[in-house]
């Protein structure tokens, strides 16, 4: 959600398009709830015409190929996603000063 209407919202998009995948991409994490507060407190302390962001991630677990049976280690670089059941992980952030959101929110 955005603070107001005078934004250029092509260059607030490609930057924070840019600022989530950087983050995803650089930031360790131990758990998608610290994935998710760290890319969303990065859009919030660059781009100050962002009141409010709101993210859903699905929570799939990875695990290790055993690549033993074919002579080979696998040193964490091979996974699979398992078919398990898996959670929805949903968050908000709001800037403590963020404006009312009103009716539409």
């Amino acid at each position: 959600r955005y603070a107001g209407s005078d934004i250029d919202w092509r260059k607030s998009f490609a930057e924070i398009r840019r600022l989530l995948l950087e983050t995803f991409a650089v930031k360790h994490s131990l758990s998608l709830q610290q994935t998710l507060y760290a890319m969303g407190e990065a859009v919030l302390q660059a781009r100050h015409e962002v009141a409010e962001i709101r993210m859903a991630m699905p929570n799939r677990h990875h695990f290790a190929v055993d690549l033993s049976p074919f002579g080979m280690d696998n040193d964490n670089e091979v996974f699979y996603a398992a078919d398990r059941p898996y959670g929805l992980i949903e968050g908000t952030l709001t800037r403590d000063d963020a404006p009312e959101p009103g009716l539409a929110w």
